[in-house]
């Protein structure tokens, strides 16, 4: 946590030398006597943060600050300096983890612009501020990080990056309760302002109107121009229109004079002519001719290749063209067949697939059923071996008591006894050897063969599963990497997203907060609209509107509209004629009796009408003597300019009214006349005089046709004019948004539906794969041991198979001398106990013999139900992939199956252009016939062409010499015809056209002077207004974009205020019922309009009713005010905070519970406390004694720890 490590003072206030002040992580208590100096400890934190003035420092100048014994001592310059230093070691140690965490240096990066050293990356970080005070008392003061001259600026920046603001309350002294309880309610309200940052919306509201108002000023200059250019083009288009008609008239006087040269020579004109036309008819014959020659020579050429190309054809179609469709409609064939036989193929394989799933489940079935055999049978071993025991035993024990009978028997003939029972015994234990090596010897045998089965299915298992191992494996990586590439994109959409959406929501809260304001503006206007149409029915203006919108003729008008007065005098003159301005002029009384017939039908008021042929005027008495009075104007008539017809009206309003400039001078002639002033004072012949300040003017004023709106209706217009062009704006806007919000979306939807498809199709994938693994795993596993275990077994199967044969041969060998022996002479009794003996033992060794088949045919039913086992899970497996093979299957079939459809309808397609070219083959015989009876009916129309062309040839050379001696008779006449020579009328008369001539000259005479650059200057003017009206409509919507950002901007600040406000609140709410144990909230005088109310303190201390701030006691408030000061701080976090004696006025009790509070408080940041309470000091963890000798410096005497006490 950073928190500050100590804090050094040098000559500041009532420190002399340099004293350090150790601090630590924590709640610190500083206490010590009245007037010790502990609160210069928390001054030294202001002066040297730069965190307050010289006046929030107990001080009036910067010089107070430094010691008064350094002052009064040293005639030089003397200094006085704070040195804060901040303990960063977790801090540096959280930055290093976060910017292992990222990858690299990425969490120093921020600090690397700033030209200090940064606190981020120093375990101690360092700030100084030094005094230096002159005899004269001029200072200088410096701050330095890290030992580095700065400014205070870059001060405030780095201390900002450790959460320190210097509009904040880290450092809360006596007066800031204080000054919290005693300002008033908007002063409040800007605490939140400032830690909500509206400041910075109100500089880009500031700057966004600084340059509306910029474009304002161009939209202005721009429609002064347009209007303008307007009366230009105006005054430009009737010039315009007579240089048009000028240039009209000349182009017509020109033209038909050049008419009259040309009749001179039109006789021989006619002559050369008629000899033209006949030659040109003759070229147009011939040309006729040539041209018919030449089609017919062209299209001779035509059908003579047409001929040969039907001839060819002809024979084409009866070879190559018919066979190539043919080969087409053959190979199209193959093709359908092919297809035909892919899908009876793909059939059959689903056939087979069918039959092979349903042979594999028959084979399950059997397996299974053979399992319930095999499982019976076991039950019948078992049962048999029971049995076969019970069976040797007996037989065992017969054997023993014969043995024993025969060993009674041995003892009379012992040698041959002897020999016997040796050569038995040799041949039992040759037995005993060899039967289980034979037994050993059948069981690897069957064994092996089960072994080399299984190990040839495991090796076909294992090469079907690798391929489809690594082809799972292939796939999987590259659905990883489409996964893993998939998230970036979601994650732009996303952010995208929720970008659109906020700017969506702030324009939506723009439009709501527009949509408020126009209803409220309206209403205004509205209200304001009803109070001036009530004034005007009260003055009679209403009622003049419906006179003069009647179109009665002979309503001239108000006296207002039929008269113009300079605006200096404009004030004075309508307040010398008062309520008359509004009254009507017509021409005679009858008007005005029919306008009064109007007004009460219509029940529109009432009004005054000035006949002109019925109205007196006074008259008008020029005293000499006043015009040398000081400050006389001049009579109020005499200022008016109006037309001659009107001037009685205007001696009829104004009479012998006289205008004065000002008051002082106009009382001298108070009395005398009936007197006004430039500022609208107005002074009777009674000696009444009426004047002050004026409110509200009235409506009717000179120069305006209608009456005239107030400013503040005016306005409203404004404002609402603005308000209709950013609503549509905002909705394009919102309509914009919300298509990019709908289509973004969507595209993230599909995008998280795609990579969750993915997802699990790699979780499948990454299953099956595992599965896969696993299984090829286990049977690599089980491969590598039953092949271990073959190689074991053969290997003892061959050791046998060579061990048995000489045993067999040995036992045959003393089975022979046994004989050979027994057949000698011997007791019979010894022969037939011996005979009993071997009966006996080879029952024994059946009976033995039985209970190891036995034993070896359950071993052999157990390892059958093993094997059934296993190949019931390779049928299941089987299946499984029958079934997707099935699938497959079933999906290439109906692909075949489009693909045949469409291939059977291009054979019927070729099949009948191939029917159609069969039939062509005899029409084409027959054309090509025609066209050849054609060829030679060319022929003959040909040579006929040419005789003609040669005979019109001949008339044509006789033509040409007459034209040319015409032509040179014409040639002698050229020059005196204007070139070129315009065509001219037959019916045009020579003598007609000259009166036409004279006429036009006259018309043009009379036209002139006329400006023909009217033409030019009036294209170029439209075209500036075209450019102009472009750039208006450009600054017009750049000024609803400036108009746009301005109320979002506006809606962001209410934003950032009610979040500051509701945060705050909650904090307030929670510290206060700790503290007080009552209940308590913060209030807005006017929530809708947050920035033009007040902020209230409302509590609730328990046991007393709900009470605002200024209502409580002493004690209360400052509970209040410190809840609201915990409020802030918890609302924007500091590293470190500092009281200073802020429970002065606090009962013990409440003491108590601030203690409780700070201690808690000190869990998250350092809290450093000026205090002389008792409560205060027991819940700190440590107290630093501050003491002060009589006249000398401020000394820190001793910290005392909760746990033990150390001297400093």
């Amino acid at each position: 946590m950073v928190h500050i490590k100590r804090v050094e003072l040098t000559n500041f206030k009532s420190f002399g030398g340099t004293t350090s002040v150790p601090l630590l992580p924590g709640f610190t208590v500083i206490s010590g006597p009245n007037g010790s100096g502990k609160s210069n400890i928390l001054d030294a934190l202001l002066f040297c943060l730069g965190l307050a003035s010289s006046k929030g420092m107990r001080a009036d100048r910067l010089p107070d600050l430094v010691n008064n014994n350094q002052t009064a001592k040293s005639r030089a310059a003397v200094e006085a300096s704070v040195t804060v230093t901040f303990d960063l070691s977790e801090e540096v140690s959280r930055k290093g983890a976060e910017a292992q965490r990222e990858g690299g240096a990425e969490g120093l990066e921020e600090d690397s612009d700033s030209l200090l050293p940064t606190p981020h990356s120093l375990t101690e970080w360092s700030v100084t501020r030094r005094l230096r005070v002159t005899h004269q008392g001029t200072y200088t003061s410096n701050y330095y990080i890290n030992g580095v001259s700065a400014t205070l600026t870059e001060l405030h920046e780095e201390l900002e990056r450790l959460r320190i603001y210097p509009e904040g309350y880290n450092v809360v002294l006596q007066g800031d309760v204080t000054s919290i309880i005693s300002m008033n309610a908007k002063e409040r309200r800007e605490i939140i302002d400032e830690l909500a940052g509206v400041a910075a919306f109100d500089r880009k509201i500031h700057q966004a109107k600084g340059t509306l108002d910029e474009v304002k000023e161009k939209e202005d200059s721009c429609r002064i121009i347009e209007n303008e250019l307007t009366l230009q083009r105006d005054r430009l288009s009737q010039d315009k229109a007579k240089a048009e008609k000028y240039q009209k008239l000349r182009t017509e006087f020109l033209h038909k004079q050049s008419w009259e040269a040309v009749l001179s020579w039109r006789s021989l004109q006619v002559q050369q002519e008629k000899l033209a036309t006949e030659i040109q008819a003759g070229d147009r014959n011939y040309s006729e001719l040539t041209t018919q020659l030449t089609a017919l020579n062209a299209e001779i050429a035509q059908k003579t290749a047409e001929l040969e190309q039907l001839n060819a054809h002809v024979k084409a179609l009866g070879e190559e063209e018919l066979l190539a469709v043919q080969s087409t409609l053959a190979t199209q064939e193959a093709e359908r067949k092919q297809l035909q036989r892919q899908q009876a193929e793909l059939e059959a394989a689903i056939q087979e697939t069918a039959k092979r799933l349903a042979h594999t489940q028959q084979e399950i079935q059997q397996h299974q059923q053979g399992l319930g055999e095999i499982a019976q049978a076991q039950d019948v071993e078992r049962q048999s071996i029971v049995y076969c025991q019970r069976q040797r035993d007996e037989a065992q024990q017969a054997l023993e008591q014969s043995r024993e009978a025969a060993a009674e028997i041995a003892s009379a003939s012992e040698a041959w006894v002897q020999q016997q029972t040796a050569l038995n015994r040799q041949i039992e234990t040759l037995l005993q050897t060899l039967e289980p090596q034979r037994t050993e010897q059948a069981q690897l045998r069957e064994r092996n063969s089960q072994l080399q089965q299984l190990i040839q299915e495991e090796t076909e298992l294992i090469a079907n599963l690798e391929p489809q191992l690594a082809e799972k494996q292939a796939e999987c990586t590259r659905l990883e990497t489409e996964f893993n590439t998939s998230s970036e994109p979601i994650q732009d959409l996303a952010q995208n997203l929720a970008a659109t959406e906020q700017e969506l929501q702030i324009q939506q809260d723009t439009q709501k907060r527009l949509l408020q304001e126009q209803r409220e503006k309206q209403r205004q206007l509205d209200k304001i609209e009803a109070q001036a149409q009530a004034q005007q029915e009260v003055q009679g203006t209403q009622a003049s509107k419906v006179i003069i919108q009647s179109g009665i003729p002979g309503v001239c008008g108000l006296v207002v509209h039929l008269g113009r007065v300079e605006p200096r005098f404009q004030l004075a003159l309508e307040i010398a004629a008062g309520a008359r301005l509004g009254h009507i002029v017509v021409e005679d009384d009858g008007i005005a009796a029919a306008g009064i017939e109007l007004l009460k039908q219509k029940r529109a008021g009432r009004a005054t009408f000035l006949p002109l042929n019925k109205i007196q005027a006074p008259r008008i008495t020029q005293d000499a003597t006043l015009r040398l009075a000081h400050g006389f104007v001049n009579y109020a008539v005499n200022l008016v300019e109006c037309d001659r017809r009107y001037r009685d009206v205007f001696n009829y309003v104004f009479g012998n009214t006289v205008v004065f400039a000002n008051l002082e001078q106009a009382r001298k002639n108070l009395g005398l006349y009936r007197i006004v002033t430039l500022d609208g004072e107005l002074l009777e012949t009674s000696g009444a005089m009426t004047g002050g300040s004026m409110n509200q003017r009235s409506a009717l004023r000179f120069g305006k046709g209608e009456a005239a709106e107030s400013d503040e209706a005016v306005a409203l217009k404004q404002r609402l004019q603005d308000i209709d062009r950013i609503l549509d704006r905002c909705s394009d806007a919102i309509a914009t948004l919300a298509t990019k919000t709908k289509q973004l979306s969507q595209e993230l939807t599909e995008a998280r539906q795609a990579r969750r498809e993915q997802q699990l199709q790699l979780e499948q994938l990454q299953k099956e794969i595992k599965s896969l693994t696993a299984q090829l795993a286990g049977t690599r596993s089980q491969l590598s041991q039953n092949t271990e275990k073959f190689t074991t077994s053969q290997s003892r199967l061959e050791i046998l198979d060579n061990e048995l044969p000489g045993q067999e041969t040995q036992l045959q060998q003393l089975r022979h001398t046994l004989a050979e022996l027994e057949a000698s002479q011997t007791p019979s009794e010894w022969q037939q106990i011996q005979a009993t003996i071997k009966t006996q033992e080879q029952q024994l060794q059946q009976r033995e013999t039985a209970l190891r088949e036995a034993e070896q045919r359950l071993k052999n039913l157990e390892n059958q139900q093993q094997r059934l086992l296993e190949r019931i899970q390779e049928a299941e497996q089987r299946i499984t992939e029958y079934q997707q093979e099935q699938q497959t299957q079933q999906t290439q079939i109906t692909t075949l199956s489009t693909q045949h459809s469409a291939l059977s309808t291009q054979i019927t397609e070729t099949r009948a252009k191939l029917s159609e070219m069969e039939k062509n083959l005899g029409e084409e015989k027959q054309k090509r016939d025609a066209i050849e009876q054609q060829v030679r009916s060319h022929l003959l129309r040909q040579q006929q062409l040419e005789w003609e062309i040669q005979k019109l040839e001949e008339t044509q050379h006789k033509r040409r010499e007459d034209l040319a001696a015409i032509q040179s008779q014409l040639q002698e006449l050229l020059p005196e015809l204007p070139n070129p020579l315009p065509e001219v009328p037959d019916q045009v008369d020579l003598e007609e056209l000259q009166k036409e001539l004279r006429s036009l000259t006259k018309r043009l005479q009379a036209m002139e002077p006329v400006n023909m650059l009217a033409l030019e200057e009036y294209e170029r003017t439209q075209k500036r207004l075209e450019e102009l009206s472009q750039k208006l409509q450009t600054l017009e919507a750049e000024r609803t974009e400036l108009l746009l950002r301005i109320e979002n901007f506006t809606t962001l600040r209410q934003i950032a205020f009610k979040e500051a406000f509701d945060a705050v609140n909650e904090n307030f709410q929670s510290i206060f019922a700790t503290l007080s144990d009552g209940d308590g909230y913060l209030q807005l005088d006017n929530p809708e309009d947050p920035f033009n109310s007040g902020l209230n303190l409302v509590a609730h201390p328990k046991g007393k009713p709900v009470q605002r701030l200024a209502s409580m006691s002493g004690g209360e408030k400052s509970l209040t005010a410190l809840s609201f000061i915990f409020a802030l701080q918890r609302y924007r976090p500091s590293p470190f905070y500092a009281f200073d004696e802020v429970d002065m006025f606090l009962d013990g009790a409440n003491v108590e519970r601030l203690s409780r509070m700070i201690k808690q408080q000190a869990q998250q940041a350092q809290f450093i406390v000026v205090s002389l309470r008792r409560p205060m000091i027991e819940s700190a963890e440590r107290t630093i004694g501050v003491t002060q000798a009589r006249g000398a410096y401020t000394q820190v005497l001793g910290i005392k720890l909760q746990s033990s006490n150390t001297s400093a």
